[in-house]
Parts: structure tokens; sequence; C-alpha cells
């Protein structure tokens, strides 16, 4: 038998090369796109929530004739903070559990956090430390559920909830339509505004919506930090609400503080931080923003859920923050 010499072939470096710089070139081609499926899968996510959000409002409304308080006190010896209506509509959220074993009258010193105003304490709330309700949380916020956020006295030492939509308050002024100051008040941390749907000690019902359901928003999202910070509506925690009992016509500038609302003050994702409106998370006017590119999701009040870019005029979204200007606004 003759014998036969072999060769064995294999890639030279040269070609391993090649293959590898093809292979990252393909990465980086597919990568935003992967990207951007994930951020559309979260969005419809947020989308779902707020949609969820708006069925539970409307809910409430149904079983009480009247929308749940933006936030609310009940107790007049100060200090006492109240709560809001990310707690009130816990029955209709598939929440009833935790919300029956609620104590709504304890609210001395807090009804729910920590911090140096409030102790340290749940006052018969102890159920609310790290409870995660998903439908709370937009999936693309970056802020951790249970953050105690930086430079605000430890204000989140119970570990409670970073809720991700904030009710809305109404319009700052100027305000659209024929009277620019009607509805606000100056009491000391920012535009107070009952113009809106969801304001401190007082709730309304659909029929005071004047404009329309379909033209008036009911919750923002705000799931985004302002200038690198954690700035939403969450002092103390999403579950916080009003610290005084007091409605507009009574406000005390001294601690004429909420949680859980804005009043629309500033654009959509603005990385404005002023004193006295958006510099504290327990101010009247944080502002509505998200990581979603472009801009953020919010429920009308007939419970519909809609996208507003950033780029949307500013006396538009005034306009469907108030809920009694005449000046409706339809959203494609």
């Amino acid at each position: 038998m003759r014998s036969h010499s072999f060769r064995r072939s294999a890639f030279t470096l040269v070609e391993l090369l090649v293959v590898i710089a093809i292979i990252g070139i393909l990465v980086a081609l597919l990568l935003p796109a992967i990207q951007a499926a994930r951020e559309a899968a979260r969005r419809a996510q947020c989308t779902n929530n707020l949609r969820q959000i708006g069925v539970a409002m409307h809910n409430y409304h149904d079983t009480y004739q009247t929308l749940p308080a933006g936030s609310f006190n009940l107790r007049h010896d100060w200090p006492a903070n109240g709560t809001n209506w990310r707690t009130l509509i816990l029955p209709f959220m598939e929440q009833e559990t935790i919300y029956n074993e609620l104590d709504f009258t304890n609210q001395r010193p807090s009804f729910m956090a920590g911090g140096a105003a409030g102790g340290d304490a749940l006052i018969g709330n102890e159920i609310l430390r790290r409870l995660l309700v998903p439908a709370y949380r937009c999936p693309s916020t970056t802020i951790r559920p249970f953050e105690d956020a930086e430079g605000v006295n430890h204000n989140n030492q119970q570990e409670t909830l970073n809720v991700s939509y904030v009710g809305n308050q109404g319009a700052a002024r100027p305000v659209p339509g024929p009277d620019p100051n009607r509805g606000t008040e100056d009491c000391g941390h920012g535009w107070s505004c009952e113009n809106g749907v969801l304001f401190q000690n007082d709730a309304i019902s659909m029929a005071y919506i004047v404009d329309g359901t379909s033209n008036t928003a009911l919750v923002f999202e705000q799931s985004g930090l302002v200038a690198g910070r954690n700035r939403t509506s969450n002092y103390y925690g999403g579950w916080f609400g009003s610290r005084r009992p007091f409605v507009l016509g009574q406000c005390d500038p001294r601690d004429h503080w909420q949680t859980g609302t804005t009043c629309v003050r500033f654009a959509p994702n603005s990385n404005i931080v002023q004193t006295g409106a958006t510099d504290q998370m327990y101010r009247n006017n944080t502002v509505v923003n998200s990581e979603h590119p472009g801009g953020i999701n919010l429920t009308m009040a007939d419970g519909s859920v809609r996208f507003i870019p950033d780029t949307i005029d500013f006396v538009m979204l005034k306009r469907l923050a108030c809920r009694y200007d005449g000046e409706t606004v339809q959203l494609p």
C-alpha cells in the first residue's frame, strides 16, 4: 500500500480575527434593536400598570361615588402624617388583604414611615415595610424599589415602596383659561393646586371634571431622575400623604407639604432643581418624568393611557392637568 501524507487544515490568525470582527459588527448592529425591543416591552408593561390604576380608580368611584383624595390627613394635632390615593385604591389593585390590616386613624407620628420628623416606628402599619406592589413600579425605572434617597434626611428608613406614578393636583400658575390663579395657592412648598383631580384633603366625583374625563389627566408617570437624583413624590416612601389636614385657603406655609401628587409646573423630564418647588421629594411641584426615550405615560380620567412626548406644548400639558379651564385637548 502506498503511504499518503495528510496536511491538517486550520484557520489562520488573520482569518480568525476577521471572523471575530464580523461577529462584533453583527452584535453592534443587533444590540440597538434588542435594546429597543426590550424597552418597548417595558413601556408596554408601564402602560398596563397605568391602565390597571385607571380601572382601580373607576372601581373606587363606583363604590364610593367619589375619587380618592390625592393625599390626606385625619388628625389636627402636629405632627401627624397621613397617606394618599395609592393606599386607598389597594383593594381594587388585588391588595385587599393588605388594605384590611392598615390603621388609618393612628397617624401620629406618621401613618407610615420614619425620618427626622416622623420617628422611625411604623405605627400599626408595619405590613407596608418592603411591600412590593408590581403595578406601582415602572420596569424602566432605575430607582430601587425601597431606596432611601440620598440627601433628604434618610426619608425612607422603613424601606417602603418608591411608587412610579403620581396623582394630578392640577396646573400651576399661570393656569390656562380666564383666571390664571384659579385653584392655586402658595403654601410655602411650591404651588399647591386643586384645579386637577387628586389633591390635598379633599375629593371630587367625576362630575366635577368639567372638561371631560377624556381631556383631563388623572395620574402621571414619575419614574425618572432629576439632575441625577431621585426627586419623585415618595418622601417617607410612597404611602405617606399630607402633613396637615388643611385644604387650599387654610394652608399652613410651615408644613403644608405632602407626598403622592404634583401640580404641573415644569415640562416633562425637566432637570430643574428649584428650591421650594422640585428640590425635595415632599414639594408640590415635583417633575413628571420617566426613563422611556422621548416622553412619559399618563392615565386620563376616563381610564385610557396616553404617551406624551417631551416636546409637548407646555400650555397643552397644563390644559390636560386642569379639569375646568374650558380649553380641552385631544391627544392621539
